[in-house]
């Protein structure tokens, strides 16, 4: 055996050894709350799953029994068999906590690129993610899913850091496929778009994607036509209030203004838009840095100007601001703020504690968004550069 092939060896072992620690250590951290019940869990959760259970599994994604699209559903169908013995929270959980670790394995993948393998930064990247207080709370307390679609959209910027455009669109597709939510990281394909970074000929594949995860459903009988409406019947028929408990623009606007929602949406097209025109009109070159940058900007802008957001939509922002900083290292302030402000929201859901009100935590988003707004422009080069500032030839240049 040769020195190279030892050598492989010895870091394969490593590697593995690393990702398995890192795997319980994720399921220690989380084991405090293993019993913890939330109110979502038992208003719906627990009765998708009983509902699962007494009807034959998979062949009850047949009837129209969960307001969450069916990918969730095959989950849940094909885990509870597994753990037929154990209550419905712990396998809900348990699906969260596995998705947790795959969040964790695209942020390191993501880290690597900039800093190879071999370096700790993407190890470390992995394991603030795994650790990150909101993350460790939605699926372990919450027992939400918001890692499953949060997964995809980073291994989604992962492909398109690699160039892999047909990657990156399924990725996207799939994470759709779970979440509505994953719409959040569409603008970033327009404006790689108008930089002929990306090839309009790969956005069919979303769709293509998406209605592909719902023919197992058909299959066993439910109509394609329920299938296909689910996402409208969910969100565009959703009660009349402008926010759902999130931190954002709405926390000023009474829901007694409801039908101000349409104007709320087309004002964050136009958002999208003009964005869409400074970063066409810029000179600067796209690179890796300003991919991650503008993917941070979207997922931090969407949540806070689209009306009926819930508590909890800034989840996939916080993930992705996580790589930002480790691209751009002094952006560390960008995970720590709307992580900070997530925890405090998720803390008034989990356990009825309100340290600051909603209204005066909106504050924090719109503040970083601010910031990370005024320094693009510079970067752009639609306002004077300056020495001081954080994003700088050098910052969100050449990589």
């Amino acid at each position: 055996m040769n020195m190279s092939t030892c050598e492989d060896r010895k870091r394969f072992i490593g590697i593995s050894l690393f990702w398995l620690n890192l795997f319980l250590l994720a399921v220690i951290v989380r084991l405090p709350w293993a019993n913890f019940i939330s109110r979502d869990y038992e208003v719906f959760l627990e009765r998708w799953y009983i509902f699962i259970v007494k009807n034959g599994y998979f062949a009850a994604l047949e009837y129209d029994f969960s307001n969450y699209n069916v990918p969730y559903l095959y989950l849940l169908s094909i885990a509870a068999p597994s753990f037929i013995s154990y209550k419905g929270y712990i396998v809900i959980k348990f699906i969260s906590v596995v998705f947790d670790f795959v969040l964790a394995f695209f942020v390191y993948k993501c880290v690597s690129l900039k800093y190879g393998k071999s370096n700790t930064a993407p190890r470390i990247a992995a394991l603030v993610t795994l650790l990150f207080p909101t993350v460790i709370l939605n699926g372990s307390a919450w027992g939400q899913c918001d890692s499953i679609y949060s997964s995809f959209l980073v291994a989604c910027l992962y492909a398109l850091l690699r160039g892999r455009q047909f990657g990156a669109f399924v990725a996207f597709g799939l994470s759709f496929a779970f979440k509505p939510q994953a719409i959040f990281l569409a603008p970033l394909f327009l404006w790689m778009l108008v930089k002929k970074q990306v090839n309009w000929r790969y956005f069919f594949l979303s769709p293509l994607v998406y209605i592909v995860t719902l023919l197992p459903a058909w299959i066993v009988g439910r109509p394609l036509g329920d299938l296909l409406r689910i996402y409208i019947d969910t969100y565009a028929n959703k009660p009349r209030f402008l926010n759902f408990n999130a931190p954002n623009l709405y926390q000023w606007i009474p829901n007694r203004y409801f039908s101000l929602h349409p104007i709320g949406t087309a004002f964050a097209a136009l958002v999208v838009v003009v964005i869409a025109v400074l970063v066409y009109k810029s000179r600067v070159e796209v690179t890796d840095n300003l991919v991650v940058y503008l993917a941070t900007f979207s997922m931090l802008v969407m949540p806070f100007i689209l009306p009926k957001m819930h508590d909890r939509y800034y989840f996939p922002a916080e993930v992705i601001a996580i790589v930002l900083a480790f691209y751009l290292p002094k952006y560390w302030f960008t995970p720590v703020t709307i992580g900070m402000t997530s925890l405090l929201v998720y803390l008034v859901y989990l356990y009825g504690v309100t340290l600051i009100p909603l209204t005066r935590l909106a504050l924090f988003p719109l503040a970083l968004i601010a910031v990370l707004g005024w320094q693009l422009l510079r970067t752009l080069g639609h306002l004077p550069p300056s020495r001081k500032s954080l994003v700088n030839a050098g910052e969100v240049g050449p990589s």
